[in-house]
């Protein structure tokens, strides 16, 4: 997986890509506002950069959350755990494009070259990044776990989509996505789904189902965490979505939306 792991920090790549960028933004409208050019405008040059990062934020959420309606319909309180991912790029500019356009229309054009500038550095940022820590070609390996009643379960060779999901009862954003991991399984029997639980024993895992009142469908046990090594996993939760041949897709580290997972169950069903 492309995560980064900054000391007890877990980052997955395309979110710590994102965080720099928007520092950055921030640190190069600073520095621009300071010359002697706009020095004047200094102050408005900083809160609209402000201004267009927030935008562009919510515009991005905003419209992943529209685009996916019905998934967020259920639970509409979702759209605000902004951690979990899903946004949309190209919405998240048109907003931040608005903003700007704001700017100019209240005759603050002074401040739009800085912020211009900033935004065409920053984007070049990103996709150096980007470039830089690219998802690495995987397979899904060949390899047993156990099931909870001790059988042994190949994972490779099933030939359809197939999504992994690396969990420990622990792992408390673990057991908040887990409710919305089995529910998607049951609505997407075409998806082989396997909840890949590290290192815990088969009781401790069915009380934890039990409690929840989840079912044990797909629900395999990697005791000494080969699988995690295996896929270079460096956090828990871990979810990766492979093709139907097997092919790596998809990842996210740390808890992820419905939404997000359908989008990258799509991505994968268009691949295979």
């Amino acid at each position: 997986m492309n995560a980064v792991a900054l000391g007890p920090f877990v980052f997955d790549a395309s979110r710590l890509a994102a965080i720099v960028a928007v520092l950055l933004f921030l640190a190069v409208s600073k520095i621009a506002a300071r010359t002697k050019r706009y020095a004047g405008h200094a102050g408005a040059v900083e809160a609209w950069a402000g201004w267009a990062i927030l935008a562009w934020i919510l515009g991005a959420r905003l419209g992943f959350v529209l685009s996916h309606a019905s998934d967020f319909a259920a639970a509409p309180l979702d759209a605000l755990k902004l951690w979990q991912g899903g946004y949309s790029a190209r919405a998240g500019w048109i907003a931040a494009g608005a903003v700007l356009a704001v700017a100019f229309l209240k005759g603050r054009g002074a401040v739009l070259r800085p912020l211009l500038v900033a935004a065409a550095l920053t984007a070049m940022a990103h996709q150096a990044i980007t470039a830089a820590l690219p998802r690495p070609q995987m397979r899904l390996p060949v390899m047993e776990l156990l099931a909870l009643d001790g059988s042994p379960v190949q994972l490779a060779g099933r030939d359809r989509v197939t999504v992994i999901n690396l969990w420990a009862t622990w792992c408390p954003p673990c057991r908040r996505e887990m409710p919305m991991m089995t529910s998607l399984a049951a609505e997407m029997p075409e998806v082989s789904f396997i909840f890949a639980n590290q290192g815990e024993g088969a009781d401790h895992i069915l009380a934890f189902l039990a409690a929840g009142s989840l079912p044990p469908d797909g629900m395999l046990r990697d005791p000494r965490g080969h699988l995690m090594s295996r896929l270079r996993a460096v956090g828990l939760p871990s979810t990766l979505v492979f093709d139907a041949t097997g092919a790596l897709v998809a990842a996210q580290t740390g808890e992820i939306s419905g939404p997000a997972l359908r989008t990258m169950i799509d991505t994968a069903k268009d691949q295979g």
